[in-house]
Formats: C-alpha cells, sequence, structure tokens
C-alpha cells in the first residue's frame, strides 16, 4: 500500500537562551495511505510535537518528513500553509471554534481560504452539515451547542475541503463516554471511507477504533503495535 507519510529520524529542540529540552529524540513512522494510526503516550512524551510537525504547523529541527513523496520537513511558512490547504485537516480537543462565527461561517472558513466560489461553497457546507448531523445548527454559535455538537462541527470543518489527511488531537478530550465514542464512531467511518487518520489519544478505548498504535515515552517510538484483523 502506497506511503502517505514517511518521517525518518525527526528530532524537535526548543530553545531559549539558556536551557535547550529536545521534545522529540529520532521518531521515524509510516503511515500508509488509508490507515488509522493513533499514537500513545503519557502528557509530555511529545506526541503533540509530532502532531504539530505531521500537520506543517512546525518544522522539526533535525530529520526528513515525506509527505506524498516529497521531503517537507525545512519547508517554509508560506510552503507549509499552501500544503496544508485542502490537503490536512485538523481535529483538536478544544474544538477551536471560532465563538463570533455560527455552524455554517465555521465550516466554510476552510473553503474561503481556498478561495472555493460561494457556490461550491454553499454545496460543500450543506453535504458536512447534513453528513454530521448538525444541518438543524446551522445558524447557532458554539457557546449554544453540547460539547458533543461543537466536535462535530469540528469534524465537518475538517472534511469539508476533502482533505487526504485528517490529524486528530485528543478528539474526545473534553466528551462525556456517550459523545466520545461517537466522535470515534464518525471518524471510523471516514477512514472507512479512505480518509488517512493520524490520531494523538491517551485514551486505549479511543485507540482501538485505530489499525495500528504507535506509543511514544521521553520523544521516542518504544512500540508499535496493530490489530490482527486489519
Amino acid at each position: 500500500m502506497e506511503k502517505i507519510i514517511k518521517i525518518e529520524n525527526i528530532k524537535k529542540a526548543f530553545r531559549t537562551e539558556e536551557i535547550e529540552t529536545w521534545a522529540l529524540g529520532g521518531v521515524s513512522i509510516e503511515v500508509k495511505k488509508g490507515e488509522f494510526v493513533a499514537i500513545m503516550g503519557p502528557s509530555g512524551c511529545g506526541k503533540s510535537t509530532l502532531l504539530n510537525i505531521l500537520g506543517l504547523l512546525d518544522n522539526p529541527t533535525e530529520g526528513h518528513y515525506f509527505l506524498n513523496g516529497t521531503d517537507v520537513a525545512q519547508f517554509t511558512e508560506e510552503q507549509r500553509t499552501d500544503l496544508r490547504k485542502g490537503g490536512i485537516g485538523f481535529v483538536f480537543q478544544s474544538f477551536n471554534l471560532i465563538d463570533d462565527l455560527n455552524v455554517y461561517e465555521n465550516i466554510e472558513l476552510p473553503l474561503l481560504y481556498m478561495g472555493i466560489p460561494k457556490k461550491e461553497r454553499k454545496e460543500r457546507v450543506t453535504a458536512a452539515m447534513q453528513r454530521m448531523n448538525i444541518s438543524h445548527r446551522a445558524k447557532h454559535f458554539p457557546q449554544q451547542l453540547s460539547g458533543g455538537q461543537q466536535q462535530r462541527v469540528a469534524i465537518a470543518r475538517a472534511v469539508v475541503a476533502n482533505p487526504e489527511i485528517i490529524l486528530a488531537d485528543e478528539p474526545t478530550g473534553n466528551l462525556d463516554s456517550k459523545h466520545g465514542i461517537e466522535v470515534m464512531e464518525l471518524l471510523q467511518q471516514l477512514n472507512g471511507e479512505g480518509t488517512t487518520i493520524v490520531m494523538v489519544t491517551h485514551s486505549t478505548r479511543d485507540a482501538a477504533y485505530a489499525h495500528r498504535t504507535v506509543n511514544i515515552f521521553d520523544g521516542v517510538v518504544v512500540s508499535e503495535s496493530e490489530k490482527q484483523n486489519v
């Protein structure tokens, strides 16, 4: 199966004038197209730092990151931004919705950045809301929604641009068990339709939805496990 992500010996240091802290100490991972991978580890182990690099929100200090065969490890901010548009969708624990925009407008935002015409934007947003069962909330604002509804909006915003990859950072962290399971089932459904998903989580329940689990400790991969029935 074709590899969509390949990282080789990725290291990341955060430096001040007096202190150098290595968040990642040499991580190598491959993700196949259409795979669902969970990255697990305790708080502070480097998993969110790794996800930021995978999402082109940051560059590694050392190492190589091949995205669809292109080494993007040291891309400029402008190059990273261009590559993110339409190619990568994000789902965060904190939902990251804009309070001053209603549900429709929050979902539409990535399409505005991409310069998609108004008619097509409306079609895509309408379809995404229907898919996430939030059409009846189109004119509501984030503070008028439950946590589960807010995460549905965030997922709709992530998929509206038809990305190849969705990166999820603790997507159920602010949800109760019922809504958490609903969100994981939505991600599993998207993966079943061909979307590659890389998810950071500390939840073994959530990780069970993935094809493969990568365990990180102190900035390095310590083990990997794969479902036997995948």
